[in-house]
């Protein structure tokens, strides 16, 4: 059996970067989601496996902390494991480090198995794929899990927009990656020059689907830190929050 932890490695092109000669947080992400479908893959329960029974693996939850962005023409590694698998919901870790070995960040995320047809989860524990089989007790992950994101009552939008083509993924919905990119673009560019995104948190509430007209709201909890609500209509999609520190 191969080992409960994958490790995957990456390299940072300059046209993954932003000014800063840096990695974004949206290429972060991408990282975060090859190696979670690689390490599913090679350990049979991955898109090719469960897609012969018309399921796909959704994500519900995301936590991401970045104490250093790599730079351009820098390699990284990225290890994953399943922190815990319950009835609906399986908890995954990831765990950023550098060519020295220093951690650069962590994450969290929660997934969900759903059957394509019914737009139901399926019953892990039941399953015919035996997640608890790689369930890593000795790796930790220190970060803390998400707490509720509050929804933000603001009336005025800072910003819309329409799910396009760009934006659709494998299962025809919106891309998770998608999401996070349209809620960083609502800031100023003058923030980037003076901060990085230390801290980003993402739940997953409704899927967007193609054509859909969608809109952003924005609440400043204190000087680094934001909600931001993205909703069609009446309802949120998606509610996140980021908190910024001094650029290093």
């Amino acid at each position: 059996m191969l080992p409960k932890t994958g490790s995957f490695q990456f390299h940072i092109e300059s046209y993954v970067c932003d000014f800063t000669e840096k990695a974004t947080l949206p290429v972060m992400t991408s990282f975060i989601l090859d190696a979670a479908s690689i390490h599913a893959q090679q350990r049979g329960f991955g898109y090719e496996d469960i897609s012969k029974d018309s399921i796909a693996w959704v994500l519900s939850r995301l936590s991401i902390e970045i104490y250093e962005y790599p730079v351009s023409n820098q390699s990284i590694k990225v290890e994953t494991w399943i922190e815990d698998v319950g009835r609906f919901f399986t908890q995954r870790c990831f765990q950023f480090l550098d060519e020295n070995e220093k951690t650069l960040g962590y994450a969290r995320s929660v997934w969900a198995a759903i059957d394509m047809q019914t737009r139901r989860p399926v019953d892990l524990l039941q399953w015919r794929f035996d997640l608890t089989n790689y369930i890593e007790k000795e790796k930790i992950c220190p970060i803390e899990k998400m707490a509720k994101i509050l929804p933000v009552n603001d009336i005025d939008p800072v910003m819309g927009y329409s799910v396009r083509y760009s934006d659709i993924d494998i299962n025809k919905h919106m891309n998770s990656m998608k999401y996070i990119e349209h809620v960083i673009n609502i800031f100023d560019l003058e923030i980037f020059k003076e901060k990085f995104i230390h801290k980003f948190e993402i739940v997953y509430l409704m899927e967007g689907m193609f054509g859909d007209k969608l809109k952003l709201y924005q609440q400043q909890i204190s000087e680094n830190e934001y909600l931001i609500d993205t909703k069609k209509g009446e309802e949120s999609i998606c509610r996140t929050r980021i908190i910024w520190k001094n650029n290093l």
